[in-house]
């Protein structure tokens, strides 16, 4: 018999703290997700910036001694909190894939295609030519290629679940660019963490490691293949099941929940975003009688309520902008994020444009896909802690992820803000 050392168990003040943190972070969160919404911006903007504010970039300089006592630098107190802040995203990507409709999609399918193309080429192509630029303080202790490498995947991600955030907040989830925006920002992610999968590999061993690469694609794939050919079926099966015995909203949330972390675990252990499987999920349960329940009602109402909030709450404590006082930083951060949105919007455009789309709603699907928010942290994160970025490159990357992703909610908003004439739609 193997014996497992136990871990030692946290103490009162490790508690206490923990529930200090929880009542700050969501509180902070949600009185900052109500200001964006009275400002006429979506919430997720209040929320990151609510943790922005919450960490080292206000209260840290502020008030540094209550910033160390309610964040102390404990790896295992720490994991508390963000424990809870990823089972938020994971929750939201499966209640956002519930809203996809598949169909709108496939009748767009060209225009998906394209637009895939396009937000990716374009995107790869620049970043990696600004990373080439960049002077050799931005870089980490890993060569110019790999950093070259690193810098055309930050252009080239988007944030799925900070779009959707943005998309149902504003009340476009109903237009069917939404649901293809949201389609090719899954692939923008997924092709986004494979590359990022591949710099991982180089920095660590010096090689592409080709077999797992290969190995990752097949099992995602294969598990949305079967996922959404098999699972809406499989989920009434047991959803009817579950009725007859009387197991009500509480059964259903159960299910709903296993599902999108059953998902999820799969995609994960292959090296692709959790969120990516929960998302793929997600899509499974809209096909299916549950998207209508109680049980789904429910937990659409704690993650929007908690979790999602406590999530990019806390990515936002993570950010760091002191750095920017430094001219030479805060130019290149402008160069960098002026270059990523600019990317991102052609790149989508004229993805849009070639699929068959009007001017209009590409413009909305290059506005849509360049919000990069949370995830584009999570990236920064990756390469600083391989050493890949140095912290100057990590501190420029942040910035244009929340600019990015500021920028979105009122680019959407002056897009759509009146009905498209005849001539726009026929354009």
């Amino acid at each position: 018999m193997v014996e497992v050392a136990p871990l030692p168990p946290l103490d009162e003040h490790s508690l206490f703290v923990f529930w200090c943190q929880l009542l700050v972070v969501l509180g902070v969160a949600r009185a900052g997700g109500f200001l964006a919404r009275r400002l006429g911006m979506p919430r997720v903007i209040g929320e990151l910036l609510a943790g922005v504010a919450l960490g080292p970039s206000l209260l840290g300089q502020v008030w540094p001694n209550a910033f160390e006592w309610l964040f102390p630098a404990d790896e295992r107190q720490a994991g508390l909190l963000l424990g809870l802040a990823w089972i938020g995203i994971v929750f939201l990507l499966g209640i956002t894939g519930a809203e996809i409709d598949m169909s709108s999609i496939r009748r767009q399918g060209r225009a998906a295609t394209t637009a895939t193309i396009g937000s990716l080429i374009i995107p790869l192509s620049v970043g990696a030519a600004v990373g080439s630029q960049l002077p050799g303080r931005f870089l980490g202790e890993s060569s110019r290629w790999v950093f070259v490498m690193f810098f055309a995947v930050a252009f080239a991600i988007s944030s799925l679940p900070v779009a959707a955030r943005i998309l149902g907040d504003l009340g476009l989830m109903e237009r069917p660019v939404a649901h293809l925006a949201l389609g090719v920002a899954t692939v923008n992610d997924i092709v986004g963490w494979l590359l990022l999968g591949v710099v991982v590999g180089v920095a660590e061993s010096g090689a592409i490691e080709v077999g797992r690469l290969f190995t990752a694609i097949m099992v995602v794939t294969i598990t949305t293949v079967l996922v959404l050919r098999f699972g809406p079926r499989v989920l009434d099966r047991t959803a009817a099941e579950m009725e007859r015995r009387s197991g009500g909203p509480a059964a259903e949330v159960s299910l709903l929940v296993l599902t999108i972390v059953a998902v999820g675990a799969v995609t994960h252990a292959v090296g692709i975003e959790v969120v990516i499987g929960a998302f793929i999920a997600g899509i499974a349960i809209g096909g299916s009688r549950l998207r209508h329940s109680v049980g789904f009602g429910a937990l659409e109402s704690v993650t929007n309520g908690i979790f999602a909030p406590l999530f990019f709450a806390i990515a936002g404590i993570r950010v760091d902008l002191t750095e920017l006082a430094s001219p030479t930083v805060a130019v290149w951060a402008i160069v960098i994020t002026v270059a990523a949105t600019a990317a991102k919007l052609i790149g989508a455009y004229g993805g849009g444009r070639a699929g068959g789309l009007g001017r209009r709603d590409s413009i909305g699907l290059g506005a849509t896909l360049n919000a990069r928010g949370a995830l584009e942290i999570v990236v920064a994160t990756v390469g600083r802690s391989l050493d890949v970025i140095g912290p100057t490159a990590y501190t420029v990357i942040v910035v244009m992820a929340l600019v990015t992703t500021a920028l979105t909610g009122p680019m959407l908003q002056l897009i759509y803000r009146r009905r498209p004439s005849p001539e726009e739609l026929a354009s």
